[in-house]
Formats: structure tokens, C-alpha cells, sequence
């Protein structure tokens, strides 16, 4: 009887020593993420996403840290998001459209002419339409960490071509780079132009071999990517706001702690702040050097004009079942 007792307690010990262990080796791991991207480390993102490592690294006291892997290191953009699903990679930070598969409500930031400005476009995600896709895509595996939507992309778009574009009419013809979002192409498609699909990382030799005429983009990466090199003609389109979004694997997330769940999220939005001002700060810089080194024209639109020659796709979409009825007008409404 004593010895039956004698093992009890002695289980009783082993299973208390083997819990503080536990406890003890918890708190003094250090947690690595594997963040990629498809932006070069030297451009405004790309220093974003290193601002986001850092303040992850302070705020956790360098218990919680985010690995950056730019320039498509960890490969294509929809082969890092199946990465990220998987689990092989943690976060991926890209444009919400990557993630439209889930949600196709989503694809709708990328339809040209669709919202009027960034802070239009800011209401839709943070409003009560965002929170509905946002809740989809955790249910997909999804969370989105910059909750504020606030690292803005761009801060305009602009159109870069071998020949000059000044009106809906000049895009006829135009063999332009698309990225992935059918939605995307058959918009310009449905103004006449000619959608190629190309990598981003590909666009800047798909020019120079004459696989597209042009290519749209933020302007704060038409430097960077050296697109003015071999397409010197500019129009300021601006024919979606955009921003970046933070993403992360929803299992994973889900067994952080509630703390270091709040670090992720806080360095999010503040990375994306931070990574605005960058933004802005860098474009007029960009377009002296443009205009200096490789003599490029800058050509403005007529809005309106633009507006008005893709609103009957706008609904188009509706009419073909590839968003709820109602939709268009439900986007439009919000003020």
C-alpha cells in the first residue's frame, strides 16, 4: 500500500515538473514567421514589410519575429498564397484581389473606375461589406493583420506605354499587362484593349520585347521596376484605389497568444501608416528622375470620360452573376 502511494506521488512530481518545463519553455521560445512578398526590399513596400518585422521584434521584446522574404524569393504570388494556406509560410502581403477565390466580392477592388478615391475605397473594407468578406475569409483560412486598410498603395495609378494613351479610345488595340483577375481583363477588354497576363516581376522585359505595349501600375514602383526605361509615355489613370494587405494563416494566428495576436495587428497598421508616408514622400522624387533621366511625357484624363466607358461593365457583373445583384449600386451608395 505504501509503495502503491510512494508511485502516485511520485507520477504526482514528474507530471508537476514536467508542466512548469512546459510553462518555462514557453515563455522563453522565440517565434519565427515567414513573411514573403513580391516587392523588391528597396522600394516603399518593401521597407513597409521591414518597418512591420521591426515593431513586431520591439513590441514582443524580440520574442516574436517576422522573417521578410521579398521579390518573390518563396515564388509567385498564388503559389505563396496555397504556401501560406498550407502552412509552409506564415504571412503573405500582397493586394487583396490574391485572395478573391475565397471572396470574388473582393475582386471588385481591382474594376477600373469602380470607386471614386482611396477614402471610398477605405469605407468599403473597414465598413460593413469589409467586415463581411473579412469574416469569409477566416472561415478560408484567412486574416487579414492591417485591420485599419491603411497602407496605401501607390498613392495613384499610372498607365506606361510605348505610344501615348490619352483617351479610352487610344486603348483599343493596346496589348496591356494584366495580372491575375479576370475580372481585371475583361474590363479592359471590354474598352478594346488586349490583356496579356504577365508576372510583375516579368513586365519590365515583357516591354522590351514588345509582349505588351504597356502596363499599368502604382507610381511609387515605376521607378523601382525601371518601366519609364522602355515605356516613356505616362497617363495618371488612377483607375483603382489600392492597398496592401498583411495576411496571415488563420490556424496559425489562432495559436498565438491573445498578446502577440494584438502585436501582429498593431504593427500592421502602424507598418502600413508608416509605409504611406514613405509612399508619399518618394513619388515626387521618382517623377524628377523620370522625367530627367529617361524624358518621359505625363498625360492627364478626362475622368468622366473614362467613368463612363466602363460603368456598363460595372454591371455587367451583376448581369453575368459574378456579384450579387444590387452590388454596384450598394458600393456606390457608401459616402
Amino acid at each position: 500500500m505504501k509503495k502503491i502511494n510512494f508511485i502516485g506521488v511520485l507520477l504526482l512530481l514528474m507530471l508537476i515538473v514536467s508542466a512548469c518545463g512546459e510553462k518555462a519553455e514557453g515563455t522563453d521560445d522565440v517565434i519565427e514567421l515567414k513573411l514573403g512578398t513580391k516587392m523588391p526590399q528597396d522600394t516603399a513596400e518593401g521597407k513597409g514589410f521591414d518597418i512591420f518585422a521591426d515593431l513586431v521584434k520591439e513590441k514582443s521584446g524580440g520574442k516574436l519575429i517576422v522573417k521578410v522574404y521579398p521579390a518573390e524569393q518563396l515564388g509567385k504570388g498564388t503559389t505563396q498564397v496555397d504556401n501560406m494556406l498550407l502552412g509552409t509560410q506564415d504571412m503573405y502581403a500582397e493586394g487583396a484581389t490574391y485572395f478573391s477565390d475565397f471572396d470574388p466580392r473582393i475582386e471588385v477592388s481591382s474594376v477600373p473606375f469602380l470607386f471614386r478615391d482611396f477614402d471610398h475605397y477605405q469605407k468599403f473594407n473597414t465598413g460593413e461589406i469589409g467586415q463581411e468578406i473579412n469574416e469569409k475569409l477566416i472561415s478560408e483560412g484567412v486574416r487579414i493583420l492591417n485591420t485599419d486598410r491603411n497602407f496605401i498603395r501607390g498613392p495613384y495609378r499610372v498607365l506606361l506605354t510605348k505610344e501615348p494613351v490619352k483617351t479610352v479610345e487610344d486603348l483599343k488595340g493596346l496589348k496591356l499587362r494584366s495580372f491575375e483577375s479576370a475580372f481585371y481583363s475583361a474590363a479592359y477588354s471590354s474598352v478594346g484593349a488586349k490583356p496579356v497576363v504577365v508576372a510583375w516581376t516579368e513586365t519590365y522585359l515583357g516591354l522590351k520585347q514588345n509582349l505588351v505595349d504597356g502596363v499599368t501600375s502604382p507610381i511609387s514602383l515605376v521607378w523601382p521596376m525601371k518601366f519609364t526605361e522602355v515605356a516613356q509615355n505616362m497617363t495618371v489613370i488612377d483607375e483603382y484605389p489600392q492597398d496592401v494587405v498583411i495576411t496571415m494563416n488563420e490556424d496559425r494566428f489562432s495559436k498565438l497568444s491573445e498578446q502577440n495576436q494584438k502585436i501582429l495587428i498593431e504593427a500592421a497598421n502602424e507598418a502600413g501608416e508608416e509605409a504611406t508616408k514613405i509612399t508619399l514622400s518618394e513619388v515626387e522624387k521618382h517623377l524628377e528622375l523620370m522625367k530627367e533621366e529617361h524624358d518621359i511625357e505625363v498625360f492627364e484624363i478626362n475622368r468622366a470620360d473614362w467613368t463612363e466607358a466602363f460603368s456598363d461593365y460595372h454591371y455587367q457583373l451583376e448581369e453575368e452573376g459574378k456579384i450579387p445583384e444590387g452590388f454596384v449600386d450598394r458600393i456606390k451608395s457608401i459616402e
